[in-house]
């Protein structure tokens, strides 16, 4: 559902089935290099053209996924680890465990 979503929305934009030259000039410039018409380029090439014409498509598509796949993993290594949660006497652990609230 959402990949529908992204398309439909994003397809004006990027120039999806009317094509870049009857975008704006700034998104001319960058309707080419967006999600939503790769992967309309794609999906259509790949129906009726056999796969012909995909590769411009699937670099673009595997940047945007390599990008923040990458991000990521830096951020997942740098982070700071997790302090310990040590409870320092039995009042406070029974404490957690005593329902909020009177009795019935």
């Amino acid at each position: 559902m959402t990949v529908i979503v992204v398309m439909l929305f994003g397809n004006p934009s990027s120039g999806g089935a009317n094509g870049v030259p009857y975008l704006p000039a700034f998104w001319r410039d960058i309707g080419p290099f967006l999600p939503p018409r790769n992967a309309y380029i794609l999906l259509r090439n790949t129906i009726y053209f056999d796969g012909h014409g995909t590769t411009q498509a699937l670099v673009v598509l595997l940047v945007y996924l390599t990008i923040p796949a990458i991000a990521l993993a830096l951020l997942g290594r740098f982070r700071t680890p997790e302090i310990p949660v040590t409870r320092e006497t039995e009042a406070e652990a029974t404490a957690l465990t005593v329902p909020v609230g009177g009795l019935p």
